[in-house]
């Protein structure tokens, strides 16, 4: 018998499990490789290897600070979000937080760079 309302009890744990959409990444840290990876034993090799260049993003309302290898490493890049759709968004650079370099000034001035969301693979998101 508890072998019976075991497998009722994961049966129906596993079919209400949520699958995560556009909205789930809007605020929270989230790990970029700066490369791009095909699988998810990539992901964590990647993140657990020194040497590899990654980005740490936090997302909050319509605010992001991206720092290079890791929080506190170096100075943060702060980009301002303007949301197209729940899953495609703009970036701007926050040039009252810091000076800009004459790359940042062109993204601005050309209307930043637009970020859509193609597709979540478990718990990563694919961009372009």
């Amino acid at each position: 018998m508890k072998i019976i309302l075991t497998l009722i009890l994961l049966i129906g744990l596993t079919s209400n499990a949520q699958e995560l959409t556009c909205s789930d990444f809007k605020e929270g840290t989230f790990y970029i490789p700066s490369t791009e990876i095909e699988s998810k034993t990539e992901i964590e090799n990647k993140e657990n290897n020194a040497e590899t260049e990654k980005y740490i993003v936090i997302r909050k309302g319509n605010t992001q600070t991206e720092w290079t290898n890791g929080v506190g490493n170096g100075n943060p890049d702060y980009e301002i979000i303007e949301w197209i759709d729940d899953c495609t968004y703009r970036l701007t650079y926050d040039d009252s937080k810091y000076e800009l370099d004459a790359e940042k000034k062109w993204i601005n001035d050309n209307n930043g760079i637009v970020v859509k969301k193609t597709k979540i693979i478990d718990n990563c998101l694919i961009y372009v």
